[in-house]
């Protein structure tokens, strides 16, 4: 369905940029040609009738010109991560036909078709001269039929399977497309400025992942151009655009924080996008006064898509998320299901046309989901208003000797400490089943491990000692929430074999 909003563009304002970088950039007519050549070419697909195509390319551009290519023929598609992609996802994504291209890469092997440089140049040979002539009409499909696939992990420790059909994906690429829009030109209305253009887009989530898909084929059904940049180069490409959208997740604010110049400003062009998680107000304040003034915080899940939004500006706390999407009824209940007064926290629960449930038969997945709620693993409050307040993660709950504890503030409070960088906190049973508190931090530097305990005591007094771990980094899901149960599976053996000895 998204190849169809390229076809339109191109044929309408196919000068534009549909893909920008330092290096280079594409046009809209040039991304169709390369999409129609790329569609003839591959359109022998379709008679081996597959379930589903997986792409993982090295080539951003390339990747999404194969993505696309698959769409306009009818065909399922599914994106892979560069480098090695784990048996486990393979075993769940289940591709009948994997389509590599590139370094890093999968080795070849069956039902991997491996396309290299050399088939590139043959079959975009002179493709600069095409027009609309040569496009390639779409292939008819049911609205039902699948059209993409991706695995989700951003609410439990289990990988699900989520697919859209052609019918669905469109109706989410509207949803999207009236989030960005609404946002982007109210905020404009709101500081009286001109509205030139259409803001770029640079999005620090890859298509592998369903909201990542979703909000790049969103910018390219509206039109508007896709930057794509590495980790050394983000700073310089987002001054590549008169008015940028940038959508990155708390952790990756975070690291976009510490390697701005000491001193930096904020620069008024960039609209910030944070989504998946809670924003703390210090890193809020940091972002507003040396990066930009604009920032939005976004509620929403790969199984859900956009629930709620806010203006940084107007949120009273750090724990709002503002108010639900129109399409979107959200409450907080207690453990019978009952839901909770205004203001009393309880588990969120989501019901919208945008809910999609996990492809999968798993009894895990299966309890995320109840007569059409979705349940995603977060504890909140609706306040009076309406507007959606999150207290952390219902897993981040612990109790210890009838006491309890809230993992989440734990880290919070280990954050305070500036020379931790990362920390994630978990339980695990000794060898006598008494359940211990860890930590593992990231820090090169020496601290106050003692004031931090005193902090911890006057949080939580019958919090039992955590024993820190030194870590390289903290494993996240795509939403930023720590991986607690990786984490426990990562140091479980460390732990057992030199801490309890």
């Amino acid at each position: 369905m998204l190849d169809r909003f390229i076809a339109y563009n191109a044929r309408h304002n196919g000068g534009d940029i549909a893909f920008g970088s330092l290096a280079r950039q594409q046009t809209y007519a040039q991304l169709e040609a390369i999409v129609s050549r790329l569609a003839r070419a591959l359109e022998g697909l379709r008679d081996l009738a597959p379930r589903r195509v997986a792409v993982q390319c090295s080539d951003s551009w390339r990747h999404w010109a194969l993505t696309l290519a698959l769409g306009r023929l009818g065909l399922a598609s599914a994106s892979l991560s560069k480098g090695d992609v784990s048996e486990e996802d393979l075993a769940i994504l289940q591709p009948e036909i994997i389509i590599i291209h590139g370094m890093g890469c999968m080795p070849p092997g069956e039902g991997r078709l491996v396309l290299d440089e050399a088939w590139f140049e043959r079959v975009l040979e002179g493709v600069e001269d095409d027009d609309a002539s040569n496009y390639y009409p779409p292939v008819p499909v049911e609205p039902s039929t699948p059209c993409r696939a991706a695995l989700a992990n951003g609410t439990d420790r289990n990988i699900h399977l989520i697919e859209l059909s052609f019918a669905e994906l469109e109706a989410e690429l509207h949803r999207f497309i009236y989030h960005d829009m609404v946002e982007f030109f109210v905020r404009k209305a709101r500081t009286a400025r001109h509205v030139s253009s259409k803001p770029n887009l640079l999005c620090s989530i890859g298509p592998q992942s369903l909201s990542g898909f979703l909000m790049a084929g969103a910018a390219l059904a509206a039109g508007t151009t896709v930057r794509s940049s590495d980790s050394q180069n983000i700073a310089t490409e987002m001054m590549q655009a008169a008015e940028m959208l940038l959508v990155l997740t708390p952790a990756h604010l975070e690291h976009v924080l510490k390697a701005l110049p000491p001193a930096s400003r904020a620069m008024s062009h960039i609209h910030l996008r944070v989504v998946g998680a809670g924003l703390p107000q210090k890193i809020l304040e940091q972002t507003q006064e040396r990066f930009t003034p604009h920032v939005q915080i976004v509620y929403g899940t790969d199984e859900t898509g956009v629930v709620a939004a806010i203006p940084a500006e107007k949120r009273q706390s750090e724990e709002s998320v503002g108010l639900p999407l129109p399409w979107v009824d959200i409450e907080a209940v207690d453990a019978e299901g009952r839901r909770c007064p205004a203001g009393e926290v309880g588990y969120i629960r989501i019901r919208s046309e945008s809910v999609h449930p996990y492809k999968e038969e798993n009894p895990v997945g299966g309890a995320r989901f109840h007569e059409g709620w979705f349940y995603p693993g977060d504890r909140g409050a609706i306040s009076t208003t309406g507007e959606v307040h999150l207290h952390g993660r219902a897993d981040a709950l612990i109790n210890v000797g009838g006491a309890k504890f809230d993992l989440g503030v734990v880290e919070e409070i280990l954050l305070t400490e500036p020379r931790i960088k990362e920390a994630g906190v978990f339980m695990l049973e000794d060898r006598q089943g008494v359940e211990r508190c860890y930590a593992a931090i990231v820090s090169t530097e020496t601290f106050d491990e003692q004031a931090l305990s005193v902090k911890l005591r006057q949080r939580y007094a019958a919090l039992p000692p955590v024993t820190m771990i030194w870590v390289p980094e903290i494993p996240r899901t795509t939403e930023g929430h720590v991986e607690r149960e990786r984490l426990r599976a990562m140091l479980k053996d460390y732990i057992q074999h030199k801490l309890e000895r």
